[in-house]
């Protein structure tokens, strides 16, 4: 069956298809860093590096923005799945932030921002492993974008002391953009360097780059009747190269992790962390669809399989622990806690996925 490349669902299914190879590179750069830095204590940090996580986190965060967006515009984000979603969304964050919040030390608890979101990414690669139908995916991807609302507003709340000037600079340069791109039929470029100033913005305010990133995805216009939506071309032109080239490279950077307790932390924190997203997000979202499954037409397996998906955590758990704990003796033994969470996440996401599809196949 073939759909028109730039309707819901065929739109859909093109962004599947470059999350599911994405999700690849990201595991392969995952296990590339561990590895180097385990066998040869190899790592790397300077102003090139951190220029390259900046990009990574604009472009991620601006697809973001594109994503609910266009979940909003297409319909998929109202109703019952909204409504679900939603429910759905606050309990896996606000589990996973208690459970770290109650167990983690003192000097680490900024990490929680760290255990509230889901990978995108990863969660649509499980998603087509596991043979999720296509509403049970469309749910899926609907609680990963809000998760990662969710993530970009803690980690709104990291900076110290925000430049306020530097605020009404980043809001203002937002509205103009809002603005311009609807009434000159502006595009890919214009919304490229807005996205790139808005951000320059943000540092300056002494605040996490992501929320900037994403309020320009936001506010993108989608659906002209005459043409592909601007926000459609954004997304087709940039996705391919943060997805499988700028995600893969900074989880590469920051998965430069020995597997070892570094001196002066307790491997505790690894299972604090491990139970912090597997337990939280699992309880958290896999009750609430249980609960709520008759009103999306899902079962109690698809419900369980959803909740493992948003468990995997992998990119977007390390951009929150860069922003709240870096450099710090924390920052590592929490990394080890999201690869080996993201990894168990993977595993029952998909065999959960595979269960649920056997009994819906045995049942009709």
């Amino acid at each position: 069956m073939s759909y028109n490349s730039y309707s819901p669902i065929g739109f859909l299914e093109r962004f599947v298809a470059v999350q599911l190879r994405a999700a690849g590179l990201v595991f392969g750069a995952a296990g590339l860093g561990v590895f180097l830095a385990t066998i040869g204590d190899y790592y790397v940090q300077n102003n090139f590096t951190e220029l390259i996580s900046e990009i990574a986190i604009g472009g991620f965060f601006l697809l973001v923005g594109l994503e609910l967006r266009r979940e909003f515009a297409s319909g998929a984000l109202s109703g019952a799945t909204l409504r679900v979603a939603i429910a759905a969304t606050l309990a896996g964050i606000v589990l996973p932030a208690t459970f770290f919040i109650l167990f983690a030390p003192d000097d680490a608890r900024n990490g929680w921002v760290a255990v509230v979101a889901t990978d995108i990414a990863l969660a649509s690669a499980i998603a087509v492993l596991g043979g999720f139908r296509n509403k049970v995916r469309v749910l899926l991807l609907a609680i990963a974008v809000l998760d990662d609302l969710g993530g970009v507003l803690a980690l709104a709340t990291t900076g110290q002391n925000p430049e306020f000037f530097y605020i009404f600079l980043a809001v203002t340069t937002i509205g103009v953009f809002a603005w311009a791109i609807r009434r000159f039929n502006l595009g890919v470029l214009f919304t490229l360097a807005t996205t790139a100033l808005v951000v320059w913005l943000m540092l300056g305010a002494s605040l996490h780059p992501s929320l900037g990133a994403f309020a320009v995805g936001f506010v993108v216009p989608h659906f002209d009747p005459d043409n592909p939506s601007v926000a459609e071309r954004v997304e087709e032109k940039i996705h391919p190269y943060v997805a499988a080239i700028l995600l893969p490279v900074f989880v590469f950077l920051h998965t430069l992790i020995p597997l070892r307790v570094p001196d002066g932390t307790s491997s505790d924190l690894i299972v604090i962390t491990m139970g912090a997203i597997l337990v939280g997000k699992i309880s958290g979202i896999g009750v609430v669809l249980t609960v709520m499954r008759k009103s999306v037409g899902i079962s109690i397996s698809e419900a369980l399989a959803v909740g493992f998906a948003a468990s995997a955590a992998l990119t977007v758990a390390l951009i929150g622990v860069d922003a709240t704990l870096a450099d710090s003796k924390y920052e590592e033994v929490i990394g080890l806690g999201i690869i080996g969470a993201t990894a168990i996440a993977v595993v029952l996401g998909v065999v959960a996925g595979r269960v649920a599809k056997k009994e819906i196949s045995e049942s009709t």
